[in-house]
């Protein structure tokens, strides 16, 4: 039989917590903002502050700060309990809007600058071969090798241009994997 303690590490609740929490970076977000937010999504009832930061063991000061950063980014929302003096909070339950949104801030972070080295980098290329002339094939070697590279994020670009735009509930297929079995 198993202990208590081993049971509760093997909850699905726990499971998942600590697995959204290693995908973090993935995301581009915080760990613990992953955390919250995984806390939030399984719990069928609003959480207090406490109550995340005591099944989280981290301080209230830290859920306090990720939970208003989930909150900017339109995936966790405070909720009113009549008769309660404390701030509660439910997470965005349609997780493609989640996905979209935590993919339109990756694109804005990591993609967008990308794509602007890129554009300065083959501005850059193109002046040099306009003032070169010596013949130096080193330009033009740049030139392409950046055009090839700036086609791939252009393409990049589109997929998540064409799941932030397009995804909806009715366009993504929800059901069971055909990989697990139950």
């Amino acid at each position: 039989m198993k202990s208590t303690m081993q049971a509760t590490q093997n909850s699905p609740l726990d499971i998942f917590i600590e697995g959204w929490g290693r995908m973090a970076g993935a995301w581009g977000i915080s760990k613990v903002m992953a955390e919250i937010y995984a806390l939030l999504y399984l719990h069928n009832r609003p959480l207090c502050l406490e109550e995340m930061s005591e099944k989280l063991k981290t301080s209230r000061s830290n859920i306090s700060v990720n939970v208003r950063s989930l909150q900017d980014l339109g995936v966790a929302r405070k909720v009113l309990i009549p008769g309660e003096r404390k701030d509660y909070y439910i997470a965005e339950e349609d997780i493609v809007k989640v996905a979209k949104r935590l993919a339109s801030e990756k694109k804005k972070r990591e993609l967008d600058p990308a794509l602007e080295i890129m554009e300065k980098a083959l501005t850059a290329a193109a002046e040099e071969d306009q003032s070169d002339v010596s013949g130096d094939e080193s330009t033009v070697f740049y030139a392409e090798r950046l055009q090839a590279l700036q086609s791939l994020i252009f393409i990049v670009e589109g997929v998540f241009n064409t799941f932030i735009d397009g995804a909806s509930k009715d366009t993504i297929p929800f059901g069971k994997s055909t990989t697990n079995k139950p």
